[in-house]
């Protein structure tokens, strides 16, 4: 089982506490102390990071070289970033910002298609363009954030989640789903091509307490058992920090999970944590 160092607590972000997220992003207020603690991580034992799309994390990948040994992570799109682009600096803002970002055959191609079929899976390939830095190093995993993926589950649009991972494939990168609903999802990877399923990793919450597990803890675990053509990614695996860590790592180590991922803003439990998994 890998272990990834999650970047909640990089962004303030606390689902069971609010308070206790604004107060450990205030430990991380520039991307240098990001990415020292990344850094720090991944020498004691990591076996990568995630980040996702916004301000800090793009200029991250931008701007440094990770070892190569460790796997990135990288999470698209980041919605608040673009609505506030536009409610700084107006639409021309974010025009400008696609037309920088991808390639004109890349525009070209998908507009043409999306002109002609009005069918929005024909801007996936553009996103990716859009949202990944050129510096992020192939065979690096890109996850389709939760946020997106639950989204076009309700739509039932999972030609668009398909076209993400077929993408993601010929581009030369891993591809990944966050979700809040894998069963679901799962029901429909499974009529997903085999060749770019492979090495797909589907990230979902899993803890002890049942903390934002859905549809139910039984029912997870059940999923958790079955059989994949693909990897499974544990995360909230401590209940955004309302369980005992003992107990908490006790139970995620008896799952067939192959990743796990939390975040911390102090290195001692990035040690420990590591320690108790890997025991």
């Amino acid at each position: 089982m890998k272990i990834i160092l999650g970047d909640n607590q990089f962004f303030g972000i606390n689902h069971f506490d609010l308070a206790k997220g604004v107060q450990t992003k205030s430990k991380f207020l520039d991307l240098k102390s990001i990415r020292a603690f990344i850094t720090d991580s991944l020498n004691l034992g990591m076996d990568g990071f995630m980040i996702n799309s916004n301000s800090l994390g793009y200029r991250l990948i931008s701007e440094y070289q990770f070892d190569d040994s460790k796997e990135i992570h990288y999470s698209i799109p980041y919605p608040h970033k673009y609505a506030s682009m536009v409610n700084e600096n107006g639409m021309m803002s974010l025009f400008s910002f696609i037309v920088k970002n991808t390639s004109w055959i890349s525009n070209i191609k998908c507009g043409l298609k999306l002109v002609a079929t009005q069918n929005l899976v024909h801007l996936t390939p553009l996103a990716l363009d859009i949202e990944v830095p050129s510096t992020l190093s192939r065979g690096s995993y890109i996850y389709l954030q939760n946020i997106i993926t639950d989204l076009l589950i309700g739509m039932k649009r999972f030609d668009i989640i398909e076209q993400f991972v077929i993408s993601c494939v010929r581009k030369g990168y891993r591809p990944g789903l966050i979700t809040l609903n894998p069963i679901l999802l799962d029901r429909e990877i499974r009529k997903f091509k085999k060749t770019v399923v492979r090495d797909l990793i589907v990230c979902f919450n899993i803890n002890a307490e049942g903390f934002n597990v859905f549809p139910s803890l039984d029912a997870i675990e059940d999923y958790i058992e079955s059989e994949h053509d693909y990897k499974l990614m544990g995360m909230s695996i401590f209940a955004s920090g309302a369980a005992n860590i003992n107990e908490s790592i006790e139970y995620i180590k008896s799952l067939k999970l192959d990743y796990v991922i939390f975040g911390t803003s102090q290195l001692r439990n990035v040690k420990s944590n590591m320690e108790l998994l890997r025991s």
